[in-house]
């Protein structure tokens, strides 16, 4: 799963352009991941919920994993949280198959923020709370 992002980062992030090459960048290599990984049980745009329209980029249904991709690392913590309360608004509302894990990835930059700026305490609470463990990985 994420090798598959690392290849299609590779292929399709830009390096220098406008916001807007940047989030044409962005939107291909997430559909060409979501694509390339899913099938019957790992499902792209998956609604939280069926009073709004939030969706997890993807989720492993037989892991009962959820996967949330910001391709640039900035302002990653700010995707973060929001990504966080999809996926716990998610369980309230799929109490047969809740998640246990959310994997968070971005460029290193956002990444290395995040580690900086999350309480590990706040994990551990997310942890034991909502039964949901947390990963953040690397592109």
């Amino acid at each position: 799963m994420i090798d598959k992002l690392r290849e299609i980062h590779r292929e399709h992030r830009i390096t220098n352009g406008n916001v807007s090459a940047y989030t044409r960048s962005a939107i291909t290599i997430t559909k060409e991941w979501q694509d390339a990984v899913c099938n019957k049980t790992i499902r792209s745009e998956v609604k939280v919920s069926p009073s709004n329209n939030e969706k997890i980029d993807i989720v492993d249904r037989t892991n009962r994993t959820a996967y949330e991709l910001k391709v640039s690392g900035k302002n990653a913590h700010h995707e973060f949280f929001k990504d966080l309360v999809k996926a716990l608004t998610y369980n309230i509302n799929h109490e047969e198959n809740q998640l246990q894990k959310l994997v968070f990835i971005s460029e290193d930059g956002g990444i290395e923020s995040l580690k900086k700026r999350i309480d590990p305490k706040f994990l551990e609470m997310i942890e034991k709370s909502h039964k949901l463990s947390v990963e953040l990985i690397s592109i």
